[in-house]
């Protein structure tokens, strides 16, 4: 009459022993899984930040250039414009003078 009961009570101290360690097992797998998790996040969220800035100085860089292009441009443009107009003024005080010149002969 012992014998049974002691083996049954064996039995179910083996099922809770197994239960309790599955248990843990578990848990233990949830918290490497969840720090695996957590450490992917970080990198990836790294690897976003690094890519945001080198993205920012980028087009830094590039409005910097525009700016520096637009400038020199500018620069050249308006003294295209000055060149033009001190031809015009030269040919407009050559063609006076030729003017001045042909009414003197005139008279």
């Amino acid at each position: 009459m012992l014998d049974p009961n002691i083996e049954l009570f064996k039995n179910e101290l083996k099922a809770e022993i197994k239960s309790e360690l599955k248990a843990e097992l578990d848990a233990e797998q949830e918290v490497e899984i969840a720090e695996h998790e957590y450490h992917y996040q970080k990198q990836f969220n790294k690897q976003y930040n690094y890519n945001c800035l080198s993205q920012n100085q980028y087009q830094g860089q590039s409005s910097e250039n525009e700016t520096e292009n637009e400038a020199n441009s500018d620069s050249e443009a308006n003294s295209e414009s000055e060149a033009e107009a001190e031809a015009e003024a030269e040919a407009a005080a050559e063609a006076e003078a030729a003017a001045v010149q042909v009414r003197k002969s005139y008279c």
